[in-house]
């Protein structure tokens, strides 16, 4: 079957499956229709931006997907990916006793008023 075809024999077994509306309706129940509005949103694919190359920040070097993010929040090669190789400024010992510290809360009891 063609597409003219098809279209054409959509149309007629749409409209010949459409519910028949009632002649009569009581004037309490008509509402009036509201319009309908058609909101267009633009699309900002036509301004697609390049993607800059992720480079090592230590030697420069593309890395694309293979790339290393440090803690520190820069990228590197598989050559400068542990911090002693790119001199990392973050402090991993801090950052080691906090999250210690925040898995094991100190537990205080109170204090006894009363001596026995």
């Amino acid at each position: 079957m063609c597409s003219v075809c098809y279209k054409k024999r959509l149309s007629s077994t749409a409209t010949a499956t459409a519910p028949a509306e009632p002649v009569a309706r009581s004037a309490s129940s008509a509402k009036p229709a509201a319009p309908a509005t058609s909101i267009v949103v633009s699309s900002s694919s036509s301004e697609a931006t390049k993607a800059e190359p992720s480079r090592c920040t230590a030697c420069y070097k593309k890395v694309g997907l293979t790339g290393f993010l440090c803690r520190c929040g820069k990228t590197f090669c598989g050559r400068h990916r542990h911090a002693e190789e790119h001199g990392c400024a973050f402090d991993f010992k801090g950052a080691g006793r906090d999250a210690i510290a925040r898995a094991n809360p100190l537990i205080r009891a109170e204090k006894m008023t009363v001596k026995i």
